[in-house]
């Protein structure tokens, strides 16, 4: 499976509360790309929903052989379609759990981050300054000092970059938005809450831990409750396969007991 819950945590925490918008069906008989191949909260969801534009389909086609852009094509039929299963129904889910984040909780991850980015920024001046003077060394070996000139030229933009992005913060006078700070913590929220209930193994990703072994009970409950109905056979029998093999690097089982910009911080832990 290719880098299939990376996708699936990153869709969550971008676009946890939007769902795709979808066509209402035509009065004109359906094509095969009209037809529906999932019902979710009552949101029919067409088979044309799962297929990439034109342009890109054309594109993946011509760089890959025939096998592999069928296996391409099969693999991204079925992570879309998780995709507009399993966001409705945690937008659900979350909703009947109360997990809106607070005033305190945002206002822990402003700050914990705002704190992250002026250490990263200290560390990176305090890197290139280390180059700089080992650089100043007389006795130091043609090869070392050819590399770290290329070490500081790298260490340097980063700064400046970094530099850059404080400016302009500072400029308008704004924190990280409410947006991201709501979308950061309520996917924590979401996530340990399904931990909490369905158990399951837990991923390392870089924007904050996943419980994808809740994902299989969380989905079975659901689909026995009538929430989502999948109606083609096949590709139902794919949607499964999929959910069931939930790669990723395991972490520890309580990894989402506490936020991660918390326990990069003080070790406090949101209740």
């Amino acid at each position: 499976m290719r880098m299939g819950f990376n996708d699936i945590g990153a869709w969550v925490l971008g676009g946890l509360l939007t769902l795709a918008t979808l066509h209402d069906a035509q009065a004109a008989p359906p094509t095969e790309a009209d037809k529906p191949v999932a019902v979710v909260l009552g949101r029919e969801i067409p088979r044309a929903a799962l297929v990439s534009d034109d342009e890109t389909r054309q594109s993946q086609r011509a760089a890959l052989k025939p096998e592999d852009f069928a296996r391409r094509e099969s693999m991204e039929e079925v992570q879309r379609l998780m995709e507009l299963v399993l966001g409705p129904l945690l937008k659900d889910y979350a909703r009947q759990k109360s997990l809106e984040p607070t005033k305190e909780e945002l206002q822990a991850y402003i700050g914990a981050t705002s704190k992250f980015e002026k250490e990263e920024f200290m560390r990176a001046k305090e890197d290139s300054e280390r180059r700089r003077n080992e650089l100043r060394r007389v006795d130091l070996p043609p090869a070392r000092r050819k590399a770290l000139q290329v070490e500081l030229e790298s260490a340097e933009q980063l700064v400046q970059s970094m530099s850059q992005e404080r400016a302009e913060a500072a400029a308008i006078a704004k924190p990280p938005s409410d947006r991201v700070a709501r979308a950061m913590v309520l996917s924590w929220k979401l996530q340990r809450a399904l931990h909490r209930q369905y158990g399951g193994d837990i991923i390392f990703q870089q924007a904050g831990d996943e419980a994808v072994g809740a994902y299989l009970p969380f989905l079975e409950e659901r689909q026995k409750v009538g929430d989502f109905k999948l109606l083609d056979e096949e590709l139902g029998r794919r949607f499964w396969d999929y959910v069931r093999s939930a790669p990723g690097i395991r972490t520890e089982p309580d990894a989402l007991e506490t936020p991660w910009w918390l326990t990069k911080s003080d070790q406090k832990s949101i209740k």
